[in-house]
């Protein structure tokens, strides 16, 4: 019987992407999740230092993820510091002249303790676009939600390649990044068509 996971701010878990290939995540606060660039062939953890690991990025999360990939909780070795990673946050803006339902963003804070709603505060810059914000569109992440498969992709494209990256900024930042044929197939976080 398979042991349910619960939500509990600091824990870790260890996510099982596919056959001998494990990945860390940190549960932090609001449904945001943050991934680490550590991997496991087996999902023994002992011996990894947290403080030096490097976080991938933090995301929004579907409480799927916990039920589909979370196959142990650790309970947290030190108290939860949330970083930039987990405070600022590229909102979708809606897209209204027809194609893709997103297209730009604007940039948001969620504060130091990652307590205000993403979808109500003003922000901090709006309407980010390329070339202007290239930077700040690469290093933030959307406040879209992450469900199991697409998260799974990721973090396994990540771990075979060394590509961090979400795959719906293709369509919501058009021009971002011109390897988009390369890359194919795609990550589940797009629709069929355009994987």
């Amino acid at each position: 019987m398979v042991k349910r996971i619960v939500w509990k701010e600091g824990d870790l878990v260890s996510l099982k992407l596919r056959e001998n290939l494990y990945a860390l995540a940190q549960m932090t606060r609001n449904s945001i999740m943050r991934f680490y660039a550590a991997s496991s062939a087996t999902g023994d953890w002992s011996g990894l230092t947290l403080d030096t690991t490097p976080v991938l990025f933090s995301g929004f999360v579907g409480k799927i993820v916990l039920r589909q990939l979370a196959v142990e909780q650790i309970p947290a070795g030190s108290p939860l510091i949330v970083g930039d990673h987990e405070r600022y946050w590229l909102r979708p803006l809606v897209n209204f002249e027809g194609g893709f339902p997103f297209r730009g963003a604007d940039l948001v804070d969620l504060g130091a303790d990652c307590a205000l709603d993403y979808s109500v505060i003003p922000a901090l810059k709006e309407e980010l676009a390329l070339p202007a914000s290239r930077d700040l569109i690469e290093r933030h992440e959307l406040t879209n939600m992450w469900g199991d498969a697409d998260l799974s992709d990721r973090l396994c494209r990540y771990f075979d390649t060394g590509v961090n990256r979400d795959d719906l900024k293709f369509e919501v930042f058009p021009g971002l990044w011109t390897d988009r044929q390369s890359m194919r197939p795609l990550t589940r976080r797009l629709p069929v068509p355009l994987r």
